[in-house]
C-alpha cells in the first residue's frame, strides 16, 4: 500500500509516463554492479591441509554472507580427492552451497590449456566435474560455469576455438573477469613473511593489497567506460587463499563505498557488454576489458594498467629468490 502511494505521489510531480519512467530508471541506471568469483576451492596455499582448507572456507563465507554479496566458486578437485579425506573436503564445497553460493569447473589440477595439449586438458575438465556437478545437479542449479586455469585460453586460435566448442558440448558457460589485484601474487608474499614470523611486515604487505584494490577498480571502471561509454557489471577474480580469507571483509566494503551492489556471475553476464566476442589470441591471462580491444579495434591498454608499490616486487625479489 505504501509503495502504490508513493508511486501516485511522484506521478502527481510528473504527469508525463515517459519522465516518470525515467526517474524510475535512474538509480539503477547509476549503481555500479559487481558479481564476486573465487578460484581453487577448496583452498590455495602452500599447505593445502583440511585444516587451512576449513578454515579459509569458513572465513570466506562468513565475510560473504555478511555483505550479503553472492559468489561463485571453482574448484580443483584434485584437492578434494584426497585420500581419506573425500568426504571432509566434499563437505567443504557443500558449504558454499548451503550458503547460497554456486561452484564451477576450475579444471581438476588447474593445467594450463597454453601448456599441455588439447586432449589432455578436456581430460581434465572431465576429471574436474565429478563431484561439483553432482553437488550442483542436486540443488537443481542448471548452468555450470568454466573458468581457465591462469585464464589461459588456449595459445592459438584453433586450440581456443575446438576447447570452446568441446565445453559447449558438455553444456559449459565461459566465466570471464574484468578485475584483478594480483592477490595471488601478494598471497605467496604475505605467506612467506607469515612463514618466517615476520607478522609485522606481513601486516603491511596486506595492507598494500587492500589499497592496491580501489587502485585497480577505478583503472577497469574507467577502461569499461573508455570502451562502452558506460560502467558495465563488473566481475572480480580473487583466489581462496589466506590473505583474502583475513582480507575479504575490508574488500567488500570497500567496493559498497565506491557504490557497488554485489550481484551473482549469471546477473553480470546479462550485460550487453559481454556479448563482445573475445577475439585475443595469446599467452596472457588478461581481463576480458583488455581482450575486448581486439573486436572493439581500440589499442590494448595493457601497460597503462598499474602496478603494486615497487617496494613490494623488491621485498619479493629479496626473499624468495
Amino acid at each position: 500500500m505504501a509503495d502504490r502511494i508513493e508511486t501516485l505521489v511522484l506521478m502527481k510531480f510528473f504527469p508525463s509516463v515517459s519522465a516518470f519512467l525515467i526517474l524510475l530508471a535512474l538509480p539503477a541506471l547509476a549503481q555500479k554492479r559487481i558479481a564476486i568469483t573465487i578460484d581453487d576451492l577448496p583452498y590455495v596455499g602452500t599447505a593445502r591441509t583440511l585444516e587451512n582448507s576449513r578454515s579459509a572456507t569458513e572465513r570466506t563465507l562468513a565475510a560473504l554472507k555478511d555483505a550479503k554479496a553472492p559468489a561463485i566458486g571453482f574448484v580443483n578437485e584434485r584437492w578434494v580427492q584426497v585420500d581419506g579425506e573425500r568426504d571432509a573436503r566434499t563437505a567443504l564445497l557443500k558449504e558454499w552451497l548451503d550458503a547460497g553460493m554456486t561452484l564451477g569447473n576450475h579444471t581438476y589440477s588447474h593445467a594450463d590449456l597454453n601448456a599441455i595439449e588439447l586432449a589432455v586438458d578436456e581430460d581434465e575438465v572431465i576429471k574436474g566435474e565429478v563431484i561439483t556437478r553432482d553437488l550442483m545437479r542436486a540443488r537443481g542449479h542448471k548452468t555450470f560455469y568454466f573458468r581457465y586455469p591462469f585464464n589461459h585460453t588456449g595459445g592459438n586460435a584453433e586450440k581456443k576455438a575446438a576447447f570452446q566448442a568441446f565445453l559447449a558440448a558438455r553444456g559449459y558457460t565461459l566465466a570471464p573477469f574484468t578485475v584483478e589485484h594480483s592477490d595471488y601474487w601478494f598471497n605467496e608474499l604475505y605467506g612467506e613473511l607469515l612463514a618466517r614470523g615476520d607478522m609485522a611486515q606481513a601486516e603491511k604487505v596486506r595492507q598494500v593489497y587492500l589499497d592496491y584494490l580501489p587502485v585497480q577498480l577505478e583503472y577497469f571502471e574507467k577502461l569499461s567506460t573508455s570502451y562502452f561509454g558506460r560502467e558495465i557489471a563488473q566481475i572480480l577474480l580473487i583466489h581462496l587463499n589466506d590473505i583474502n580469507a583475513k582480507s575479504l571483509p575490508a574488500m567488500l566494503a570497500t567496493m559498497k563505498q565506491r557504490g557497488y551492489a554485489f550481484i551473482s556471475l549469471d546477473e553480470a553476464l546479462k550485460d550487453e557488454a559481454y556479448r563482445t566476442p573475445d577475439l585475443y589470441v595469446g599467452n596472457n591471462g588478461i581481463s576480458w576489458l583488455h581482450r575486448w580491444s581486439v573486436a572493439l579495434k581500440k589499442p590494448m591498454d595493457l601497460r597503462n594498467e598499474p602496478d603494486p608499490p615497487k617496494w613490494v616486487f623488491d621485498l619479493k625479489k629479496s626473499l624468495m629468490r
